[in-house]
């Protein structure tokens, strides 16, 4: 893989702008298709990243 270069950011502000006009349906497939092409220790980082958001707060759920 090549390093990051300066074009970088221009990179993925263009892929963020496309992934916004994609449907729910399509960037679920497209987040499936990058994470399958990430290695163990990257999936870490997801699984740290997710793990706040995905944690159920039952307390406010509560009646």
């Amino acid at each position: 893989k090549r390093p990051s270069e300066g074009n970088y950011q221009k990179e993925k502000d263009v892929c963020i702008q496309l992934f916004d006009q994609w449907s729910e349906a399509d960037q679920v497939e497209f987040v499936e298709h990058l994470i399958s092409r990430m290695c163990h220790y990257q999936h870490g980082h997801i699984n740290s990243y997710l793990k706040p958001m995905l944690q159920r707060d039952f307390i406010t759920a509560l009646p």
